[in-house]
């Protein structure tokens, strides 16, 4: 009996030793716990000539708003160079040359998920919510390490692009491509260096 009493003693001691532990450790918040990982992004500027609907030129603050090919609506800066643009009405067909920002946000989607991103490249008419935001689905079609270019394709065809990979960090993602790989970016929009009316 006097054993059992000690035991039972002994075990309510270590009971409140792990509590005084358990309060003395500094707590790790939620926020701590969980950290958004960065995703590492291949970064190419292109220069894009197309034709579009001018929604709005706006002369004082020197932008234009128009919408491509693809149905996306662009508000872009216009450059110092840009003139004539009384002869664009809103509503009318233009040739606008544009310099932008390609970033390929993810180097290598494989495995889950990759099959659906495929079909969706391939759908003639893509996602809205992508078209808004500038996303885009492409296929790698071709990697050039002599000359440290990478050439893709969108699903419903179209020109091959390629970029150049131009810094050895640059050049360090590259080699994570796959001819084959889908790959999913965003185009930021930068300048207005020409704007044309369209015959």
């Amino acid at each position: 009996m006097k054993f059992r009493s000690m035991t039972w003693t002994a075990g309510l001691s270590l009971v409140a030793a792990i509590a005084a532990v358990g309060t003395a450790l500094p707590q790790r918040s939620a926020t701590a716990q969980v950290q958004a990982v960065p995703r590492v992004g291949l970064s190419f500027t292109d220069t894009v000539t197309q034709r579009v609907t001018v929604e709005s030129i706006d002369t004082e603050d020197r932008t234009i708003a128009f919408t491509g090919a693809d149905g996306q609506t662009m508000v872009v800066p216009l450059g110092a160079n840009v003139g004539n643009l009384s002869g664009i009405a809103d509503g009318s067909m233009a040739n606008v040359t544009y310099s932008q920002v390609v970033t390929i946000l993810n180097l290598r989607q494989k495995g889950p998920g990759s099959r659906e991103a495929r079909r969706d490249q391939m759908s003639p008419t893509p996602d809205r919510l992508d078209t808004e935001i500038g996303r885009f689905t492409v296929t790698v079609v071709a990697i050039d390490y002599a000359t440290n270019t990478v050439s893709f394709i969108s699903g419903n065809g179209g020109e091959v692009r390629t970029f150049k990979a131009n810094t050895p960090a640059k050049q360090d993602l590259l080699k994570k491509m796959k001819v084959g790989d889908v790959v999913i970016g965003i185009t930021t929009p930068l300048t207005v260096s020409a704007v044309r009316a369209a015959n």
